[in-house]
C-alpha cells in the first residue's frame, strides 16, 4: 500500500446547482385573482419552484386534458391575503407556466372549472 502524502491533489467536487425554474403566468387564467391580490404572484411562484425542485411531491394531475402536449399539474397555494387557492400549471424543462388560479378548493369543482376554462381557450 502506498502511504498517503497528506495533501489532496484535487479540489473537492463543487455542487452544481440547477438553474432556478422560471415561472410565468397566463394573463387570461390568472389575471383576475392577481389583480385583486398582487402578493399571490410571488407566493405562487415560490410554491411552484419548490414543487419542481422537490419532484412535484405535493402536486397532482389537474385534468386528463393536456396543454400543448404537456400534462397539467395542480397544487394548493396558501397566501395570507387571499387564503388558499389552487394553481394549475405545466412544466416544460426548467420553465413553468401557471395557467389558472382559483379560490375553488374542492378537487372535483376545481377540475370542472379548469376544463371549462381550457375549452373556452380552444375556440
Amino acid at each position: 500500500m502506498k502511504p498517503h502524502s497528506g495533501t489532496y491533489p484535487l479540489q473537492p467536487p463543487q455542487h452544481v446547482t440547477a438553474p432556478e425554474p422560471t415561472v410565468s403566468f397566463d394573463k387570461r387564467g390568472c389575471g383576475p385573482l392577481l389583480r385583486k391580490h398582487p402578493s399571490l404572484q410571488g407566493k405562487t411562484a415560490r410554491t411552484i419552484r419548490s414543487q419542481i425542485g422537490n419532484g412535484l411531491f405535493k402536486s397532482k394531475f389537474a385534468t386528463t386534458v393536456r396543454w400543448q402536449g404537456l400534462p397539467i399539474w395542480e397544487c394548493r397555494v396558501n397566501e395570507q391575503s387571499v387564503g388558499s387557492v389552487r394553481a394549475a400549471y405545466v412544466v416544460n424543462g426548467s420553465a413553468a407556466t401557471v395557467l389558472y388560479l382559483s379560490a375553488t378548493l374542492q378537487k372535483r369543482a376545481f377540475a370542472a372549472e379548469l376544463d371549462r376554462f381550457l375549452k373556452r381557450g380552444q375556440r
